[in-house]
This record gives C-alpha cells, structure tokens and sequence, in this order.
C-alpha cells in the first residue's frame, strides 16, 4: 500500500460492527421479495409492515394524503396496501425506512445532519427517472440503488471516524480520490464495507454489486454493469445539485465512456436536473395528509 494502515480493524470486523447500525434496513430485502412476486397477496405484505408500526402509520397516513385525492377515508392497512399499490408501498418502505439510518449524525465526511439523507435520495430520485427513461433496468430497484449507494460511508464514518482526519491529510497531500486515501488509510474503502453490510441485509447481488463499484462502473459484471451505470450518472447529477456533497464527492469522476457504452448520455441526464431537484424537494417536505 505504500503506507502503514493507521487501525488494525478488519473489513470482516467493520461489517460486522456496522451491521448493527441502529435502524439497520432488514425489512426491505423482505419487502423487496415480496412486492415483486406476481403471486404475493396483500395479506403478506401487511404482516410485514405491520412489524413496524411508524411504516404502517405512514402507509395509512400516504393513502389518506391529498396526494391521493382519496373521497373516502382510509382506516384500514389492507385497504391501504390495495389503494396504494405495491409500487408505492414499496417507495414509502424505503424511503421511510432509509431515513432513519442515513440521518445518523456521523463524523468523517464533512456532513453536516441531514446531508446524506439528502444527497442519498437526491441520487435515488435520479436513479429512478434514468431508469424510466432508458428502460434498461427496472425503476424501483434503481431507486433502492441510489438510496443505498452510500452506505458504506456511513458504516465507515461509525465504526472509524476517529482515522478520518488522516484520510483527510492523504488525501489533500496526494490530490487523489477519496476512496484511494480510504484505502492507503485502512487497506480497504468504502465501497467494500458497503458491499459486505448490504451482503450481510440479504439484499439482491444487483445491489451488492452496486454499492461496490458505483465510483467504477466499468469494474462492476456486465449482468448488473446497466444498474451500476444508472447509479453512477444518478450520484453526479446529485452531486451537482450540492445538497449533502461532503468532502469526498469534489473527488468525484464521472466514467463517461462506460455511460456512453451503457448508451446513457450525460447530456440527457443532465435535462433531468429541474426534474431531480423537484422530486426530491416534495420528498423531503412531503405535503400533509388532510
């Protein structure tokens, strides 16, 4: 590495540790399995939601909201999973449930509170509206993609946020990415935390792959390389709306090349911004239910 680690923790032994994050997601591989299966009934759905009771508040609350324009009142889970529709539970699940990680205040990345839920659904946003414009992938897993994709910072910060000021000073001194300083730092980054944790949720290897090699999309298998790219054009137009950047995401590369391969063309990511900037918006300052 050219460079003594400055801890003696192990990869295995920051996954494991950030495994137990407070409000860890292991609802939603569950959700996730139910809510693509054509055969799955409303029933089991509901005994999912139902083990966590704010998701089933907020079902109710959503299927009441005037975003629904509903004319009769919505008092039941079962009523509210059918007048939903999978899709949008699935939608609330993870955002809802993404929340209450992502705005763990965290040390190491210059967020400040709030940051990488913003930045986190930011990119998800723009995962999703990639994903319906191309075709290539399915929305909703793009949408989970984006809200997961910075995890392992999260995990990193948590359980090593004391070393972060060394990772700091590599990086200004050596003028490289992030993620190499990471790696001079503690032999390994924050791409191979976050694919170890969302291994260890039981999430889809689609999403593994994702967390792992979104800030290298060429490096990701050609059979999930469509949703890695979708996500790597998702995080830069986030990163140019400057919510929740953080010091690292200045160090940022956009792999144009493996875009243009993927037949995504920045140009047209970069139209979406008004509509990025809006979505996000209503998702953070959701209107009140009536």
């Amino acid at each position: 590495m050219g460079m003594s680690n400055h801890q003696s923790v192990s990869l295995e032994e920051v996954v494991r540790r950030a495994a137990d994050l407070p409000s860890a997601p292991w609802l939603l591989p569950k959700l996730m399995e139910q809510l693509a299966d054509p055969d799955s009934a409303a029933g089991q759905v509901e005994a999912l939601i139902k083990v966590d009771a704010a998701l089933a508040a907020g079902t109710l609350r959503l299927a009441n909201s005037a975003f629904l324009n509903a004319a009769m009142p919505c008092d039941s889970l079962t009523d509210a999973i059918v007048r939903l529709g999978y899709r949008e539970i699935y939608r609330l699940a993870t955002t809802k449930i993404a929340a209450r990680w992502l705005t763990h205040e965290v040390k190491g990345y210059g967020w400040q509170p709030g940051d990488l839920y913003a930045h986190s659904l930011a990119t998800a946003v723009a995962a999703d509206l990639l994903a319906r414009h191309y075709g290539t992938v399915d929305a909703e897993i793009a949408y989970t993609a984006g809200l997961l994709h910075d995890v392992g910072k999260l995990a990193l910060a948590y359980t090593c946020g004391e070393y972060f000021s060394c990772v700091r000073d590599y990086q200004a001194r050596e003028q490289c990415p992030w993620r190499v300083a990471e790696l001079q730092i503690f032999g390994f980054d924050h791409t191979q935390v976050a694919a170890g944790l969302v291994r260890s949720w039981d999430f889809p290897e689609s999403l593994v792959d994702v967390v792992g090699f979104y800030p290298r999309p060429g490096a990701a298998s050609p059979q999930h390389r469509p949703l890695v790219a979708i996500v790597h054009a998702a995080k830069h137009l986030a990163l140019c709306l400057g919510t929740g950047v953080g010091e690292d995401g200045f160090t940022s590369e956009l792999d144009e090349a493996v875009l243009r391969n993927e037949g995504i063309a920045p140009e047209v990511a970069e139209r979406l911004l008004p509509s990025v900037v809006e979505l996000t918006s209503r998702l953070l300052h959701p209107s009140p239910a009536r």
